[in-house]
């Protein structure tokens, strides 16, 4: 995973009493102080839901330096306040190692999908229907920016896709449960280890 670019992927609800504006520009003045001052890092991407889950997206050019800036993170008393606005149990993070960087500069909306694959998949078979997905479906969508694969080190799977606004893909949607390489490529997976979270950039 080091000689790839690190996607790390944070999901997580804001305590009750956090008000979403305010921990808004907290979480920007995180980025701009913080996050963006650490050695590899790359991007970083804030989005929220309709039902209000939120999700941090920072991609870091290995893996050690992800590793660094989160222990530095977690002791780091700038940024206690920031933490404590965050429902802590609700808290998810995993790193995937990805296919290529990212370019989608001009997105404001972000679909991540992470799975597992069925025992015994043909991994070269799936991985060529993964890309099919893009280069028969998605990429021909109105709003489609760019589309990222990658895998953590157990293997579990994550397809990231970037579109202009929230309404090209949820244009998409449906069309795409009802597309063959769509369906092709559902069939290789775990549908009971399946996450699907849909984000507005903030």
């Amino acid at each position: 995973m080091e000689e790839k670019t690190i996607m790390e992927v944070t999901t997580f609800n804001i305590n009750s009493d956090a008000v979403p504006m305010a921990f808004a520009k907290r979480d920007e003045q995180v980025e701009n102080d913080f996050t963006s001052k650490q050695t590899g890092f790359i991007k970083r991407q804030s989005g929220v839901d309709d039902k209000g889950n939120y999700v941090v997206v920072v991609y870091w050019k290995s893996m050690a330096d992800a590793d660094a800036s989160m222990n530095k993170f977690m002791s780091d008393a700038s940024v206690a306040d920031y933490a404590k606005m965050i429902d802590g149990p609700t808290m998810k993070m995993t790193r995937y190692a990805m296919d290529k960087a990212f370019n989608a500069e001009e997105s404001r909306f972000v679909e991540i999908m992470a799975y597992d694959v069925k025992p015994n998949t043909d991994m070269a078979q799936f991985t060529t229907t993964n890309y099919k997905v893009e280069t028969d479906f998605t990429g021909k969508r109105k709003g489609f920016l760019q589309r990222l694969v990658g895998a953590n080190e157990k293997g579990r799977q994550i397809v990231v896709v970037y579109w202009d606004n929230k309404e090209n893909s949820d244009v998409s949607m449906g069309p795409f449960m009802e597309a063959p390489i769509a369906k092709e490529f559902m069939q290789a997976m775990d549908q009971s280890s399946m996450s699907m979270g849909r984000y507005k950039f903030f």
